[in-house]
């Protein structure tokens, strides 16, 4: 068996994983390889290279992060997702309540600034009105302001 021969189809099913896997590490390892009668690629394995495949699919078997169709997920550990869920809900109840707070002491802010710049305007209005007056004293001649006669 050493001594022979196989397509990468072949070997893939020898060693349980894709042919595009077998012949990548044809390609890496340099294992020969001939074009038979059929027109399909062959190549020929170094030894113990069916070790090699089964050893690379324990290790890819005991690999953190794999999920394999008979792995079940522990009772406990949904039962600590749920929790963390509930806690979650809470902390997204509680930004909200503050999201209105918030609102609430906005609305009041923007409605003191209101007042405040209305009342701003109306001392701008009267303060222009005094000047208008002042301006009109002025014009009059400096005995017509001294002995109140108006022209």
């Amino acid at each position: 068996m050493e001594n022979e021969w196989l397509t990468y189809i072949q070997a893939a099913e020898r060693m349980n994983t894709t042919r595009d896997i077998i012949r990548q590490r044809a390609q890496r390892g340099r294992w020969p390889r001939q074009i038979g009668n059929d027109g399909l690629a062959r190549i020929h394995p170094p030894e113990g290279w069916t070790n090699y495949a089964q050893t690379l699919n324990e290790q890819r078997d005991r690999r953190p992060g794999r999920a394999t169709v008979e792995q079940v997920v522990h009772p406990c550990l949904i039962k600590a997702l749920q929790e963390h869920v509930e806690s979650l809900k809470e902390q997204i109840a509680a930004a909200v309540m503050r999201d209105a707070q918030h609102a609430e002491a906005l609305a009041a802010e923007k409605a003191r600034a209101q007042k405040a710049i209305d009342d701003y305007t109306a001392l701008a209005g009267r303060l222009m009105a005094l000047a208008e007056e002042l301006a009109a004293e002025r014009s009059r001649s400096w005995w017509r302001r001294m002995f109140g006669r108006t022209a």
